[in-house]
């Protein structure tokens, strides 16, 4: 008896086989590039955050170191009617700074000496705010943080026709918030206003921040809504620092003048009424 054989034929697939591996393939891909542009989008918001963080946090050292060199009452060798002074939204103070290089260097004897420069400059920071024009909501226009550098202490040291006597940048044009809150030891305050004898707070508190002020805010109306000595409310996009002032006074001179000044204004203000 002859043995029989059989034979298989390969089997192929069936249409509703390929239509199945066509959609786990597709439904696969997807999955990989979902994965794909939400890992890109992660990246993106994470370097755009890292960026943001490193511009604020340029901005404020720069501002407390200048702030960390104004000079003490004895330290000046002549009287300035200003070492520091300031609201909520701009602050002006008295810095030390070191001469430019060019001051540093050997002239041979064909060249001509370089002016002298001063090693105190007046510097003032605000937020530019459009006089003219507001955004529709009603809320102003900003224009960012701007930087003033006058080299000069009283006008008689500086030569008047120097052209680096006065600088004005716009410093941050990014940053739409900044605040500044001053501490006289006892409490914490919008303004500070002293300009006899050391008066410089103990510390000063800067904030900046990217979204622009609304005009509830340039017009202090969060003040009403929380006490200057409580935390401020953490907002995402604003960072903070605290500079102590190595210069101020150790026994709290200032909190004695602000007291007597407010004595002072009470006692005004009684009398006119």
């Amino acid at each position: 008896m002859r043995g029989t054989r059989r034979t298989t034929r390969a089997r192929g697939f069936t249409l509703f086989e390929l239509v199945l591996a066509v959609a786990l393939v597709g439904m696969l891909f997807a999955a990989v590039l979902s994965f794909f542009w939400q890992t890109a989008d992660a990246r993106q918001q994470a370097i755009k955050l890292s960026d943001r963080t490193a511009l604020a946090r340029f901005v404020l050292d720069g501002i407390a170191a200048e702030l960390r060199g104004v000079p003490g009452m004895e330290q000046v060798g002549f009287p300035t009617e200003t070492r520091l002074t300031g609201t909520r939204r701009d602050i002006t103070f008295l810095t030390t700074a070191m001469p430019d290089r060019e001051q540093f260097r050997f002239l041979q004897g064909s060249e001509t000496a370089t002016r002298a420069r001063h090693d105190l400059r007046m510097i003032s920071y605000a937020l530019w705010v459009d006089p003219n024009q507001t955004k529709e909501s009603g809320d102003p226009m900003i224009g960012g943080i701007t930087r003033i550098e006058q080299r000069t202490l009283n006008q008689q040291v500086v030569e008047e026709d120097d052209p680096n006597r006065f600088r004005q940048d716009l410093w941050a044009k990014e940053l739409g918030y900044i605040e500044f809150r001053y501490f006289d030891g006892v409490e914490w305050d919008t303004k500070w206003e002293l300009t006899e004898g050391n008066a410089l707070p103990q510390l000063v508190e800067i904030t900046v921040g990217f979204e622009d002020i609304t005009a509830y805010e340039l017009e202090d109306g969060d003040l009403q809504e929380q006490e200057l000595a409580q935390p401020k409310p953490y907002r995402p996009d604003r960072y903070s620092t605290i500079v102590r002032m190595p210069a101020a006074d150790r026994l709290f001179g200032s909190r004695v003048q602000r007291l007597g000044q407010q004595l002072s204004e009470q006692m005004g203000v009684g009398g006119v009424e």
